[in-house]
């Protein structure tokens, strides 16, 4: 039997329950957890996994050393940390009932603490810094600020404020500077402080900024391409200098960031600048940078290095074909870079590529502000290799040679036609063309095929009917013509060139062939035995037609089946047939025949003889087509019985015999001479008891055409487009078109276009030109009546002055002229007219100095032999198709030091005293008696007495103001101005007379200054004004330096040529040995050019390509004009100016006839066309052709 034992279970009970605890921070602590019960309850702890929220509990790290859970239930937190605070769960269970739990909260006591004692941080200055510090610890917790141990009073410093914010397990501070300043740098500490303790952290701010700007610059040592700079490193904004930056451009680049930079390493304090360009000056400016950014830029300061010869070749050298004997050559100048410089041309070389000689050079001005450069090489040999080279000069010399470009003529169009050429007509649908090749001399290429070009002779006005066949062959056979038809044909040769002349018109008929069936056929009753059969002539004869074949047989019946045909002439198309049956109906077919043979039958008809005939017209309508003056038969053959009465109706109106219209027996209607207003419908009716019957024909009148109707569509500088078209009238189709046109003075040129044109542009005309033009339409049968007149003018103006600081440029002894300074209006300049004199003003009428009457536009002009510090007048005419415009400056030239002069004024009467020599001081003639004085005397009153009303008589002149006379200035003064220009630096004129900055020239060579000899010149200044007729000349508001702005004024064009004695004057070209000149002659030694090097100590700006261009070839003699499309005409130079009252060629209103236009131009119009209204030149023709003069005064005060 079994042993009954009772065990007693008791639940888990607390024997000791845990409850919340705080410990000190890193001290060792227990928290208790005992519970009783049987069997004995297990004791375990778990964590909250948040600090601040109770649930979510987990197991404790049981390899964490720091933390242990003894036997009875007791929690160990080794050396307590921060991380240690949080819920806890106790629980305790043995199994028996639901156990025992508890929640309890660790505290952990720290007094506040740093994880960073000292940490460094910087700010840019202006920028705003934030100091934060973040203490963790027991709360509350106290922060405050400190610099170099004295408390931040936030209050006290308006740029401080202090935030702080509590956050979960301490204090955040934040010590906001704003605007932070170069003096905030300083270490910043923070100390933070609660009931357990204290502790604080250090921030050592650095403001930092870009470095200051360099000084001390100064240029060490330069060349003319590298320069040596030294200066003193600025404070660095406490970061270190990483690199210096030397910025340089040219002095007319900007400071965009397309300039240059060289980097300098930040320890360095002197640099050279290399790879400068020579003759050019140069801005530069040196920068500091470090890590925070850039310092400003220093000031800038210019050098200018010395010139030397091109180092690069022209660019993008192309040499195409532009014809069979010329080469286009297009090159852009060198690299800018390059040029060490001003260039002044090219030298263009070419030679046979397969000659060992030397090139052929020719000479091409430079022209400034064309990106692209072109010349023709000319008179070449058709399609030959040349090699070509092209070579850019200053006035050092000569530069690099481009590469050798190697290119042919082009290939010429053939000059001449096919020789031989012949057709032969094979099959009614076929022709062969047969031809030799042209003469090799006129081939210009090589032969790359034919071109045989036909269609019908009828038609062959009309382009769209015509057909051009390609061959290698020299013989074609033309396939699928049509038949019977004769065929116009020519022949071309083409090359690569182009096509050929054609060979004149040939002509071929094909063969014949049977003709097509009548298209139409009619059967009309005549009597009880009797039908009359009509029909029409086939539409394809396909040859000449012998005669008519009439086909007739008994309807259902076989007699007759095997007859034969009535064979009817051709002549006559219709046939009687009599004798028939008039029970019967019977069957009636036409064909018609060539030699060739038959051709198929027309549709069938029937009929059956009646006793009962009705009014029938056997005749068909038509539509004829037919010439002016043609006499012409409208057929009407009307059958019935009784006869029927005849009717016509002549374009819905009963008819009227006339003249020339009259009724025919057989009841046609017949027209003589036909005209236009005859075309129409013609209705022939006939009617009898029994019946009524019709036809209509439609008459055409081919005749002249009507005027055609022409109207302007657009136009520019070159040519005109117009739009034409044809009358409505199909009666009169057009073939084609005459066009005329015309200039003033000039006879009538002419062009023909095809019928299908409907505008068309007149190519190759004069610019700035009014024109005339009108058409004419013609057809086969002739020329009709003209259109009206339309005028219509080319886009373009006369020449435009130039502001005379552009234009100008004065030396001691001559003048320069950039001719390119004019603006053409849009038209291209011809040539120029010019001339000068001495301003003197006690000899105001002397005559004027022609220097040049063709000066061609290129380059510049320069006026040589002048007398130094002397005032001039200078007269500049210039010329292009749509007019002319003149210019007549004022100007001085400079003193052999490079000074200027006092201006021109008209002397009194004791000035001119003052400067009379000694002896005409009456004490010394005393002796020679009394009568003897009395009659000087007496010459001297009279003298004055009419040169003061001959002053008072003359127009007021506008000039600068008085000064002492230039008279006066002895040889034992010194230079009255003594400044020495720079050569080749373009000198602005002074707006509105501030001299307030010349005082910054203060370093160049100056002679001694007598104060009374000159005391308003200062510099070499260029500029114009305006002559104000509407001013007081008494009281003329003069300045010294005229103002830039000022416009021209127009005056009356007059003078007289006077030849000019001494050296002709001719535009510098600087000379290269072995050089050919452009007017074929050898070198030419070019003027010296006094070149010095210097500095610009004001830091003004410099003209990096002043005006040095020349006149490109012989500038006198024959006046060459350009033709609108390319090459020049040879003229006589222009008459020489005559006054006006001696002027009789001139127009009424003083303008000179334009110069005549290219000889192009075909023979009168026809005897048809309306006379040509005559032109009259009235100034403005609404398109700026008028002529333009405009007088300027140039001061260089």
């Amino acid at each position: 039997m079994g042993v009954l034992m009772c065990v007693h279970v008791v639940p888990p009970r607390w024997i000791q329950e845990p409850k919340d605890k705080a410990f000190a921070l890193g001290k060792d602590s227990e928290i208790e957890c005992k519970a009783d019960g049987f069997p004995k309850p297990e004791i375990n702890w778990r964590k909250a996994a948040l600090v601040s929220v109770p649930g979510d509990y987990r197991e404790l790290p049981a390899n964490d050393p720091g933390i242990r859970v003894t036997e009875d239930g007791t929690l160990q937190l080794m050396n307590i940390q921060k991380s240690s605070e949080g819920y806890y769960l106790c629980e305790a269970s043995n199994g028996i009932g639901s156990g025992l739990s508890a929640v309890v909260y660790i505290n952990v006591q720290a007094p506040p603490q740093f994880e960073i004692r000292l940490r460094n941080q910087t700010v840019l200055k202006g920028d705003s810094a934030v100091l934060a510090c973040e203490a963790k610890g027991e709360k509350p917790i106290g922060i405050r600020w400190t610099i170099d141990n004295q408390r931040v009073d936030a209050k006290a410093n308006a740029r401080y404020e202090i935030d702080e914010e509590v956050t979960g397990d301490g204090v955040k501070s934040e010590l906001r500077i704003t605007n932070a300043q170069r003096a905030d740098t300083d270490l910043f500490t923070c100390v933070a402080t609660n009931e357990f303790g204290s502790d604080e952290t250090s921030i050592s701010l650095v403001v930092q900024e870009p470095p200051e700007v360099p000084s001390g610059i100064k240029v060490t040592d330069k060349s003319g391409t590298t320069v040596k700079l030294q200066w003193k490193a600025p404070y660095d904004g406490n970061s270190p200098i990483t690199m210096y930056w030397i910025e340089y451009k040219t002095s007319k680049g900007t400071w965009d960031g397309s300039h240059d930079k060289l980097p300098i390493p930040g320890s360095q304090t002197l640099a050279e600048v290399f790879e400068l360009r020579p003759a050019t000056a140069y801005h530069l400016r040196i920068i500091a940078e470090n890590e925070l950014g850039v310092s400003d830029a220093s000031e800038v300061f210019t050098i200018v290095t010395s010139e030397e010869a091109p180092s690069a070749p022209p660019q993008d050298v192309v040499v195409e074909a532009q014809d069979q004997r010329t080469l286009l050559v297009t090159w852009k100048p060198p690299p800018e870079e390059h040029w060490n410089g001003d260039i002044q041309g090219y030298f263009i070389g070419h030679k046979l590529a397969s000659s060992t000689e030397a090139y052929n050079y020719e000479t091409v001005e430079f022209t400034k502000g064309v990106a692209e450069h072109h010349f023709p090489i000319s008179n070449l040999k058709t399609y030959t290799k040349y090699s070509v080279v092209v070579q850019a000069f200053n006035r050092i010399g000569p530069g690099v040679k481009s590469e050798p470009v190697i290119a042919h003529t082009a290939e010429g169009a053939p000059s001449e036609p096919p020789q031989k050429t012949s057709c032969t007509a094979l099959t009614a649908e076929t022709i062969r063309v047969k031809w030799a090749p042209p003469p090799i001399y006129s081939i210009n290429g090589i032969i790359k095929g034919y071109k045989v070009i036909y269609g019908p002779s009828g038609t062959w006005y009309d382009e769209r009917t015509k057909v051009t066949k390609q061959t290698k062959e020299q013989e074609i056979i033309l396939n699928d013509l049509k038949k019977y038809t004769n065929y116009s044909i020519q022949v071309l040769t083409y090359t690569a060139g182009g096509d050929g002349v054609k060979s004149d018109v040939i002509s071929c008929h094909t063969e014949q062939d049977v003709p097509s069936a009548p298209p139409g056929v009619k059967a009309v009753v005549m009597g009880e035995d009797s039908i009359l059969v009509s029909w029409l002539e086939p539409e394809e004869p396909n040859g000449v037609i012998i005669h008519y074949s009439v086909y007739m047989k008994e309807t259902k019946s076989n007699k007759n089946k095997n007859k034969k045909p009535k064979k009817v002439p051709s002549s006559i198309t219709q046939f009687e047939a009599k004798g028939l049956n008039p029970s019967a109906t019977y069957e009636f077919t036409v064909s018609a025949a060539t030699s060739i043979g038959e051709g198929p039958r027309s549709k069938m008809v029937t009929s059956s003889p009646h006793q009962k005939v009705p009014a029938k017209i056997a005749s068909f309508g038509s539509s004829l087509i037919a010439t002016a003056k043609e006499n012409v038969t409208l057929g009407c053959h009307a059958v019935g019985r009784p006869k029927p009465e005849i009717v016509w109706k002549v374009k819905g109106e009963d008819f009227v015999p006339t003249e020339r219209m009259t009724l025919l027996p057989t009841g046609s209607l017949h027209l003589r001479e036909v005209n236009r207003d005859d075309a129409g419908d013609y209705v022939c009716i006939a009617e009898n008891s029994d019946g009524k019957d019709s036809v209509t024909h439609t008459l055409h009148v081919l005749a002249a055409p009507l005027p055609p109707i022409l109207s302007i569509v657009s136009s520019n500088t070159t040519s005109i487009t117009i739009k034409i078209s044809a009358q409505t009238d199909n009666t009169t189709p057009v073939h084609g078109y005459t066009v005329h046109y015309k200039t003033e003075f000039r006879k009538w040129s002419s062009i023909q276009l095809s019928h299908d044109v409907t505008e068309y542009e007149l190519k190759d005309l004069w610019c700035g030109t009014m024109y005339e033009i009108y058409a004419e339409a013609f057809n086969n049968i002739g020329k009709g009546k003209p259109s009206e007149i339309v005028k219509k003018a080319t886009k373009g103006q006369r020449p435009k002055v130039p502001p005379v600081n552009k234009f100008l440029e004065v030396a001691s002894s001559s003048v320069t002229l950039h001719l390119n300074a004019w603006d053409d209006g849009g038209c291209p300049m011809l040539y120029f007219i010019v001339e000068y004199r001495t301003n003197d003003p006690r000899f105001p009428e002397q005559d004027w100095t022609m220097v040049s009457n063709n000066v061609q536009p290129a380059g510049n002009f320069v006026v040589l032999d002048l007398q130094p510090a002397t005032w001039y007048l200078l007269r500049v005419t210039a010329h292009n198709n749509a007019g002319w415009g003149k210019a007549e400056y004022d100007f001085a030239t400079l003193t052999l030091t490079g000074g200027t002069i006092a201006p021109v004024r008209d002397l009194t009467h004791d000035e001119e005293e003052s400067i009379r020599p000694h002896y005409y001081n009456l004490a010394i003639l005393g002796p020679c008696g009394v009568a003897v004085g009395v009659v000087i005397l007496a010459i001297i009153v009279v003298c004055y007495v009419r040169a003061k009303n001959m002053s008072e008589k003359e127009e007021p002149r506008y000039g600068p103001p008085p000064v002492l006379p230039l008279d006066k200035r002895h040889s034992h003064f010194p230079d009255e101005l003594g400044y020495i220009a720079p050569p080749n630096r373009k000198l602005p004129p002074v707006p509105g007379g501030n001299f307030g900055n010349f005082n910054t020239i203060n370093n160049l060579k100056r002679a001694p200054v007598d104060d009374d000899i000159c005391p308003y010149a200062t510099f070499h200044l260029l500029g114009f004004r305006e002559e104000q007729h509407n001013g007081d000349p008494n009281n003329p508001n003069f300045q010294t330096f005229p103002h830039p702005h000022s416009q021209p004024q127009l005056q009356q064009e007059g003078g007289k040529p006077q030849p000019r004695m001494g050296t002709q004057t001719m535009p510098h070209r600087p000379a290269v040995e072995g050089v050919r000149q452009a007017n074929g002659k050898g070198p030419q030694t070019g003027n010296p050019v006094f070149s010095p090097e210097y500095d610009d100590p004001a830091g003004g700006e410099y003209e990096e390509h002043p005006y040095d261009e020349a006149c490109s070839g012989q500038c006198q003699g024959t006046v060459r004009r350009q033709l609108p499309g390319g090459g020049y005409e040879t003229m006589p130079p222009p008459p020489p100016f005559r006054m006006p009252e001696h002027a009789g060629g001139s127009q009424a209103d003083g303008t000179l006839p334009p110069p005549p236009p290219p000889g192009n131009t075909a023979g009168g119009p026809p005897a048809e066309a309306p006379p040509t209204p005559p032109h009259k030149v009235n100034g403005s023709n609404g398109n700026g052709s008028s002529s333009d003069e405009t007088k300027l005064l140039l001061d260089t005060k």
